[in-house]
């Protein structure tokens, strides 16, 4: 009976087995294979990687590099004891508030939740030794801009799943890619393993955009905009570099610099002013007033107008010029920057006239350049403008007008009158090699006749030669260009303040134009002279235009090589055995020969402009002063030969 027993007891025993069994195997089968998948599976979102940004020659100027990131599954912690020790020991190595990440894991019902994206190296060693369960790494892509502050204005940056200023905004559709979710398998370990492995790459890349820009002219133009703002005691600026051929942008930069990798939180510094800001541009308007004028044949170019001896009582108002001029011809009208004068060849136009050809130079609309938040600019409505309007907008107040807008209608007049689409993206190159955006020289309108024309470029000539732009002025090039010196209206008072907005505009060179070149300078400390385009923005625009005029390969006219050079057109950081050495001559030689002059002793710089007179292309090697060269000085070589220069420090 006891054995009976026994055997009755063990197999209800095993007969409970195989019913909960048989249970688990047929009832519970899919609730507990879907609890073993969510233990330990994940179904991750593989961040595509973002596409290229090159300049015009290839260099790069952003990036994308894989680097870690922090996710939790918080129902992995049992307790809440367990979360917030978690939570104090995330925080500490992330260099986090304890409070955020403890929040973030008081989610029980979810399984996945993002700690800390993209974090460094260090970062990511730190939690690795915590060896926390529940807490994991996975890679995704950053975004990294090798040249820093180079081009931050135009470039933006990207926040965390898209572009959130500059190119990276504008073009985010192009770079970003695609995204695809991805099964991964947590092992005995703890680590994440993906299923299928990591996916094609090239399925996910963005695509490569190539920029008009040329690294070494923006660099340039960075590096003199600086020093001009800083020697001014500006509150900042900008320079932009045009190819008065094409349209295309060969440097766009802005002072106070960002950069992109460390963006920080002010949304002021991102501002791309170049494009964003409009603003009155002063006497540069009176160019585009003095060609319309002669256009449209209600000018000519010997007439004589009376400036009024520098003050002008007319229509209840008071119009005056920074110094007395009596009779003039349009040319001295620019070369003296006369107000009065401007604003009399403004009523030869009338209201109608005088806005549509302001407007036929691109005043008043995008230029749509390609980038965001681009300003239009404002005209007065012909219809309702009052008549000092006539007056004041011929001598640029009471319009406002972008710095890109600016630059192109000079391009106008260097080309030869016609006006084009300034572009600052080349191409869009998707992974698979597909064409997705190509730009380049597009006809918008003709302004100008090209006889117009010529006779506009000989009168700002002038002003480089012998008015208020002579410090602009190059060794081996002719220059064409205006000065600029606007007051800004107060925003708090109202009517003009004592702020100027100073600038030079112009190209180079005026026999042949390649660039045409805007440096603006916000708000520069000083009183009259001291403030004027001329006196602070030409030099910079003087730096700038050497620079690419040389990375362009455009040589020296050799029958102006021997020019002196103008020692206000330097930077201010140049010794003063480097400004003497600026005007030594240099040796002739006969037909497309030249001969190569002793650079021994002298600074970058003065190396540089030394050889350049001299129709030669400096390599320079090292920094300081030089130590050496190669071919030897007073060798006759070829025109356009390099000559390489060896630098050392001094001592």
């Amino acid at each position: 009976m006891r054995a009976l027993l026994l055997g009755l007891v063990l197999l209800s025993g095993f007969g409970v087995v195989l019913l909960r069994a048989a249970k688990v195997q047929l009832l519970d089968r899919s609730r507990l294979a879907r609890l073993q998948r969510d233990q330990t599976r994940r179904e991750l979102e593989w961040a595509p990687r973002r596409g290229l940004i090159v300049d015009r020659r290839g260099e790069p100027l952003a990036v994308t590099r894989d680097v870690d990131s922090v996710f939790a599954d918080p129902s992995a912690f049992e307790s809440d004891r367990a979360r917030a020790w978690a939570a104090a020991q995330l925080a500490n190595a992330l260099r986090m508030d304890r409070g955020r990440v403890l929040e973030k894991l008081k989610q029980p019902d979810r399984r996945f939740v993002w700690i800390k994206r993209r974090i460094d190296e260090a970062a990511a060693k730190r939690v690795r030794a915590l060896a926390l369960d529940g807490i994991e790494l996975v890679k995704e892509p950053k975004r990294f801009y090798p040249q820093r502050e180079l081009a931050g204005h135009v470039l933006g940056f990207v926040g965390e799943d898209s572009g959130q200023e500059g190119l990276e905004r504008e073009l985010d559709a192009y770079l970003r890619g695609k995204s695809v979710q991805v099964e991964a398998t947590r092992d005995a370990r703890g680590t994440m393993v993906l299923e299928q492995g990591a996916p094609d790459l090239s399925d996910l890349t963005g695509a490569t955009v190539t920029l008009t820009l040329d690294t070494a002219i923006q660099l340039a133009a960075e590096k003199e905009l600086a020093v001009a703002v800083k020697s001014a005691g500006a509150v900042g600026g900008w320079a932009l570099v045009l190819d008065v051929n094409t349209g295309a942008v060969l440097a766009l930069a802005g002072n106070p610099v960002f950069d992109a990798n460390k963006p920080g939180r002010d949304p002021m510094v991102w501002r791309d002013r170049a494009v964003q800001d409009q603003l009155e541009p002063g006497s540069t308007i009176k160019s585009f007033v003095v060609a319309r004028a002669l256009e449209e044949g209600v000018l000519r170019r010997d007439e004589l107008v009376y400036c009024e001896h520098g003050l002008w009582e007319h229509g209840g108002r008071a119009i005056h010029d920074t110094h007395p001029v009596d009779w003039a011809t349009p040319a001295a009208v620019l070369r003296e920057s006369s107000n009065i004068c401007a604003a009399k060849i403004g009523e030869k136009l009338g209201k109608q006239k005088l806005i549509e050809g302001l407007r036929a130079f691109g005043f008043g609309e995008k230029t749509a350049l390609g980038l965001p938040g681009e300003a239009r600019g404002a005209l007065a409505d012909p219809r309702r403008m009052p008549p000092i309007a006539v007056n004041t907008i011929a001598f640029g107040q009471g319009m406002s007008a972008t710095g890109i807008q600016t630059v192109a209608a000079m391009a106008a007049i260097a080309n030869g009158g016609v006006l084009l689409r300034p572009y600052l993206v080349q191409s869009v190159i998707g992974s698979d090699g597909a064409v997705l955006l190509s730009r380049g020289r597009e006809e918008v309108r003709r302004v100008l006749s090209e006889e117009t024309a010529r006779q506009v470029t000989e009168m700002l000539e002038e002003v480089v030669q012998k008015g208020t732009g002579t410090r602009a002025a190059l060794v081996g090039h002719r220059v064409a260009g205006k000065t600029g010196t606007a007051q800004k209206v107060d925003p708090i008072r109202g009517g003009y303040g004592d702020k100027r907005l100073s600038s030079f505009l112009g190209f180079a060179p005026a026999d042949a134009p390649r660039v045409a070149i805007l440096v603006v300078i916000d708000e520069p400390e000083g009183k009259g002279a001291e403030v004027t385009g001329g006196t602070v923005a030409a030099p910079a625009w003087g730096a700038i235009a050497h620079e690419a005029l040389r990375q362009l390969d455009v040589m020296p006219d050799q029958s102006r090589e021997t020019a002196p050079l103008l020692l206000s057109a330097l930077s201010p950081g140049l010794e003063p055995d480097d400004r003497a050495g600026e005007t030594a001559s240099v040796p002739a030689a006969a037909g497309g020969q030249a001969v190569v002059p002793d650079v021994s002793g002298l600074g970058a710089r003065t190396a540089t402009r030394r050889l350049a007179q001299a129709s030669l292309e400096p390599e320079l090697r090292g920094s300081g002063r030089a130590v050496g060269q190669s071919p030897r000085a007073g060798a006759i070589v070829k025109r356009g030969a390099r000559v390489k220069v060896i630098l050392a420090p001094p001592g």
